[in-house]
């Protein structure tokens, strides 16, 4: 019992870490697209702020990369319950996944 209760706080907090990471990425992209934005509103030229913008994506590109390992951690624990015969559900209670984004053909956009 005590093995059932450790992997669902290990699960809620996986997924719990996973959703903070998606949301910083999102955080650090407005932020990205605010300094690009504010270069065009005050009509600078494309070097100024160049050496700022391109530390924050350097990190921009950390946090998908640190997401990354986040997400292969999940998968890893997956299988230590699996070896541990303890039942688990990657999705979690009641959520389904795509496991793949969809692919459109030109025609299925032009069509839409």
């Amino acid at each position: 019992m005590k093995q059932i209760r450790s992997a669902a706080r290990i699960a809620r907090q996986i997924q719990q870490t996973e959703k903070k990471m998606d949301e910083t990425i999102l955080e650090a992209n407005a932020l990205v697209s605010a300094l690009i934005e504010a270069r065009f509103e005050g009509r600078f030229a494309a070097e100024v702020g160049h050496e700022a913008l391109d530390d924050i994506v350097r990190g921009l590109k950390a946090m998908t990369d640190a997401r990354g390992a986040i997400a292969s951690g999940h998968g890893n624990l997956a299988k230590v319950a699996k070896d541990l015969a303890i039942e688990w559900r990657m999705d979690g209670p009641l959520d389904e996944k795509i496991r793949e984004m969809p692919s459109f053909s030109a025609q299925e956009q032009d069509a839409a």
